[in-house]
C-alpha cells in the first residue's frame, strides 16, 4: 500500500514541487488548494503517479472534520501532513502600518489554520506507522533573525506574514512534543528563496551570482523531512537539510 501525503497549497510553485517529488518517491498525494487541483492530478495519473485532489480553504476550519473523515474512508489513515499553503500579502509593511483585517486574515490562513488542520488530522496520522508533519515556514520569520538588529534581512518588513511564520513554527513545537511518544516527527523549513507567484522584486539582493531556488530545489528540505527514517529529528527547523536556529 501507497504512503499517503496530503500536501496544502498544492495547485503551484513549492506546493506542486512538493507534490510532484513525493509521487516520484511512490507516494500517492492529495492535493489541497483554494484552487482546484483537479486537471493537475488527472495529468500526474496520465503520467502513471497517483494523485487526488480536494478543495481546502484554511480560512474555513468548519470543514476539516469532514476532510479528516474523508480521508479516512478513502485511505485509512495519513502518513505525510505538509503545511505549505500561505499568503503573503503584507510586503513593506510594519506593525503600525497593518490594518486589521489584514492582519487577521494572514494569522488564519498561515498559522491558524495548519493548526486546527493539523489537530483535525492528528487521529489519522496517530493510524500511520511513522507519520511525518512538515511545515513550511520562513528565516524571515525567525526570531534569531528578527531579534538581530544588524542582521541583512532587517528591512525585509512584512509583519503580518512574519508573525504568522513565528506561530507556525510554535505549531512545530508543540505538536512534536505531545506527538513523539506516537513515533510522529513534526519539524519546520525554510525553502530559501524560490522563485515562485509569491515572491517578487522586493526581495533581497543575495548578490550577482545569486539566482533563486527553482520550485523543486527549494521543496527539496521540505521532502526530505517528510521521508525521514526513524532515527531522523524533530521539533527542528531546517534549511537546505540543516538545522538553523528559531
Amino acid at each position: 500500500m501507497k504512503k499517503i501525503a496530503l500536501v496544502t497549497g498544492a495547485y503551484q510553485g513549492l506546493g506542486l514541487a512538493t507534490s510532484a517529488l513525493l509521487m516520484e518517491q511512490d507516494y500517492h498525494v492529495i492535493m489541497a488548494d483554494v484552487q482546484s487541483c483537479s486537471t493537475l492530478a488527472n495529468q500526474f495519473r496520465r503520467q502513471g503517479y497517483s494523485a487526488s485532489h480536494l478543495k481546502l480553504d484554511l480560512a474555513m476550519s468548519s470543514i476539516f472534520p469532514a476532510i479528516a473523515n474523508l480521508i479516512d474512508e478513502q485511505f485509512g489513515q495519513l502518513d505525510v501532513l505538509i503545511n505549505n499553503a500561505a499568503i503573503l500579502v503584507d510586503m513593506g509593511s510594519h506593525p503600525s502600518q497593518l490594518d486589521e483585517d489584514t492582519y487577521r486574515r494572514v494569522l488564519e490562513i498561515n498559522q491558524i489554520g495548519p493548526f486546527l488542520l493539523t489537530k483535525a488530522l492528528t487521529p489519522l496520522l496517530k493510524k500511520a506507522k511513522h507519520a511525518r508533519i512538515v511545515n513550511v515556514s520562513s528565516q524571515v520569520g525567525q526570531l534569531a533573525q528578527l531579534s538581530d538588529m544588524n542582521s541583512p534581512l532587517k528591512e525585509d518588513i512584512c509583519a503580518a506574514y512574519q508573525a504568522s511564520k513565528v506561530g507556525i513554527n510554535a505549531n512545530t513545537v508543540l505538536f512534536a512534543k505531545e506527538l513523539e511518544s506516537h513515533g510522529i516527527k513534526v519539524n519546520s523549513c525554510c525553502p530559501g528563496w524560490v522563485d515562485s507567484a509569491m515572491n517578487s522584486d522586493d526581495l533581497p539582493d543575495y548578490g550577482d551570482n545569486a539566482r533563486p531556488k527553482t520550485p523543486r530545489e527549494g521543496a527539496d528540505t521540505a521532502v526530505w523531512l517528510a521521508t525521514l527514517n526513524e532515527d531522523g529529528p524533530t521539533a527542528g527547523f531546517f534549511t537546505d537539510r540543516t538545522r538553523i536556529d528559531w
